[in-house]
Formats: C-alpha cells, structure tokens, sequence
C-alpha cells in the first residue's frame, strides 16, 4: 500500500498497469476480462492508504473485491478481482457465459442497484459502518460506478467523506456517531451512472445519523492522530451537526459544526475535522458506603467541585443547566422511558466513566442502610447520609429552579432519580428533603430544574 506524489510516477505506474494487463488478458483461461480503474483523488472504498492525512489519499483496490456489470442487453454478472489489489488499476474476471455487448455499467458494491431504464443507479449508504482499521472506509460502504463503451472501466465514487481525527493518551474509542439534526445522512440514494454529479435522495426511509464502529487506541500526539473515514451522501453539514465519540456506552468527546460555520461534503472529496484531542480524566470523587449492591456515590453534584456546593440543576432527561425552566422549553415532553437511556442521563454523558443518575430504587438503599440527619457542613445546609462503615455523604439543601426563579434554596433538597413516575408521565421520582422529613414518594414537574448526584457500580 503506497501513495504517489509525483505525476511522473503515476505515468509510470499507469504504463505498468497497460503491461500487466495485457498479460492477463493474453493468460485469462477462457474468462471475460474487465478493467477497472479508479479515478484519482479522495474516494470509496476499497481502501485508503491508512498511514495519509492531507486530505490526498487515493483509494485502491483490495483482495476479494467484486463488481457487477450490466451489459447493452441488461444483462448482469458479478466480476472477481483478479489482479491489481493495492492499486488503483484492476482486472475483474468471470468465468461463465457473459455477451459483450456495449455500453456497459459496471457498479461497486456488487449489491448497488442499476435501473437501465432510467439511467439511474440506487446506492445504499450504511448507517452503521464498521472501521476495521483506522485510516479506511468500512467495506462495501461506499459506492462507485462506471459507464463505458468497451472493456476499460473507469470508476467513479458517488459519495464523499468526513475525515475525523482523533488523539489522546489512554483514550479508547469503540464508536463514533454523526448526528445531523436537518438532513438524512444514510439509506438509498440515487445518481445518473453516465453523470455521478447528478444525483438525489430517493423515497426509501433512513435515518439522521451514521455511526462508525471500532476498536481503537488513540495515539498520544495530534501529528499521529487517527483518522476515522465516515461515508456521507454529497451534502452540506450545516450548524448543529454533532460528531460524539464513544468508549462504550460512554461519550468522552463530541464536535460541533457551529453557528457561522458549514461543512460542505462533495462527491469524491473528503472534508477534514482539524484533530481533536480526548481527553482521559475522571477526577469526581467517590464514596463506598458499605451498601448492600455495593454501589458509589459520588461526593458532590453534577457542576458542583465540593460536597457543599449546589451544582447545575437540570431538566429531567435533558443534560445541561439552562436560564428558563418552563413547560415550552423542555425537550423531551414526549420522552417516556421507564428508566433514562444513556444519551439522555446527564451523569452518563457529562461525567461518562460508567457514572449514571441513580434509580428510585438505589435512592431508598441509600436512605434504608444509612443514618439520616440535617445538619450543616461549612455553613451549607443539608442532608447528611452515614453509613454504619463510617463513611458519609452530604446532599446540600440546594432548592430547584422554575421558570426563571431559585426556589427554596438552603430549606430544600430536590434531586432526580432516573426512574420515570408511570402514573402520570410527565413526572419523575426524586427524593426530596427538608429539616423535618426526607421522602421518595415526592415526584415532580420534568421540565423544572433539580439538582443531580451520580452513582456507578464498583466495578467502574
């Protein structure tokens, strides 16, 4: 696998190529012979030179690549390459009875569809495309097709590319998903095989979002960052597209296309993210309270450094604080989970390590195998928890927030659990706490802000 730089080379090669197959054809054993060149540039599938991120890369042909070809009676048969793997230049071979008659529409992968009657080619772009190698495209994802009048086909690619690179000491990724909140990113398209730059969405149904999967280590330094290929339509990313990174279940980091900004992805192009550097570091403290599942706590609120500070406060099933706390600006009124999803767990996805907001459930062990009294710790009211192993944790009485207002702010502790009240939906459990009581049967309006204290399993 290698790259050329210089025309000169690339001449060269290109004479080699005419050599080599004239060889195979004079040695073919009987077989219909093709040739299948891929036009230069950045491109689909088969491969990319993993080692290339100037944004030059060439794709080239890979062992056990198949085409199909249409022939001038819309006939087809599925071709297997026969030389020419690391390449750009191959000869594709078929051992039965095939006509020679022209034109021909030769597609990649073999599985694209070809409508002959109406000039078109319907390509499949995955929404879940798996990188077996970081530096290259997933296999069959994407499309190329080719139109000629004899037996020389040149390839041309109907999709572009989103190259993101990633970096970071001990940072792990398993996936990587784009997220455009406007336009469908996967499903069936369709293209004019005599004219790949004229092409469309089709009526089948897809989805908004394409996911990478992996199984990489980042390398520690941006000069060595990784490149993830995804396949994307031709198409303008505009702001709020969203690409998260994942170990996991776990988002350790996320890119945004902002306001101002676009990114748009042209047929055989690939649009670069500057390198992006993941961080590993989970500094939030934990507590063993000797409990009977075994489960932490942490020891201070979601935005909170100290036990005693209040912390953001938090929509239930929305991430992020926010200056108004209304039903009109709640985002998922319609969310009705029995318990929250990870995307939608502000503990999972602010502080990921395997920390969650904690079940209804896991709120009454806390309070039933602990001793509970209001105290004050460094002039913060609240709520103190000791375990019978000596160990404590304090919940600070930091009121909620509706509308615009703090509410019983010092008198108050109102803190979600993830567990949705099934007998009206539109609330949820949390335990709630005074300087008199503490109760879990408190459930609440979704949309007001409360305060969140995550939990995670020993193991994590």
């Amino acid at each position: 696998m290698r790259k050329l730089t210089l025309i000169s080379m690339a001449l060269m090669m290109g004479l080699m190529m005419l050599v080599s197959c004239k060889k195979d054809k004079d040695n073919n054993d009987g077989k219909t012979v093709f040739y299948a060149n891929i036009e230069s540039g950045n491109q689909g599938r088969t491969h990319l030179d993993p080692d290339f991120l100037s944004g030059e890369a060439q794709v080239l042909w890979s062992a056990g690549d198949k085409i199909k070809i249409y022939n001038g009676n819309g006939e087809s048969q599925v071709f297997t390459l026969k030389s020419g793997a690391n390449t750009t230049n191959a000869v594709f071979t078929f051992a039965g009875e095939f006509e020679l008659v022209p034109p021909y529409v030769a597609v990649y992968p073999y599985t694209t569809e070809v409508d002959l009657d109406e000039g078109h080619v319907y390509y499949n772009v995955p929404a879940v495309q798996n990188i077996t190698q970081p530096g290259t495209f997933a296999q069959d994802a994407n499309p190329m097709v080719a139109y000629a009048e004899d037996e020389n086909l040149q390839f041309t690619s109907l999709c572009g590319g989103l190259g993101i690179q990633l970096y970071g000491d001990g940072a792990h990724v398993t996936s990587i998903t784009i997220e455009d909140p406007w336009d469908r990113l996967n499903g069936e398209f369709w293209a004019a095989y005599d004219d790949p730059d004229f092409q469309n969405e089709s009526g089948s149904e897809g989805t908004q979002m394409i996911t990478l999967t992996c199984d990489v280590m980042l390398p520690a330094s941006a000069s060595e960052a990784a490149a993830f290929y995804a396949v994307l339509p031709p198409n303008t990313l505009r702001p709020g597209v969203a690409v998260k990174i994942y170990d996991g279940d776990y988002q350790i980091g996320e890119i945004y296309v902002v306001e101002g900004h676009g990114a748009q992805v042209y047929r055989n192009l690939i649009k670069y993210f500057s390198p992006v550097e993941i961080t590993i570091l989970d500094n939030h403290e934990e507590v063993d309270l000797g409990l009977p599942s075994g489960l932490r706590w942490a020891t201070c609120n979601i935005g909170a450094n100290t036990p005693e500070e209040y912390g953001d406060y938090i929509a239930w099933a929305e991430v992020y604080p926010k200056d108004e706390y209304t039903e009109a600006t709640y985002l998922f009124p319609n969310y009705n989970p029995t318990v929250l999803e990870p995307e939608n767990d502000a503990a999972t996805i602010r502080w990921s390590y395997g920390w969650r907001m904690p079940t209804k459930e896991e709120w009454q062990e806390l309070y039933s195998n602990t001793t509970v009294t209001w105290t004050q710790q460094n002039g913060v009211n609240g709520r103190l928890f000791t375990a019978s192993n000596g160990n404590s944790l304090f919940l600070p009485a930091a009121g909620y927030r509706s509308n615009i207002s703090l509410d019983y702010e010092g008198s108050g502790g109102y803190y979600w659990s993830s567990s949705l009240y099934t007998g009206t939906p539109n609330n949820a459990w949390l335990l709630y706490f005074n300087s008199e009581y503490y109760l879990m049967n408190y459930y609440y309006y979704r949309y007001y802000g409360r305060s969140v204290r995550p939990v995670r399993s020993a193991q994590n």
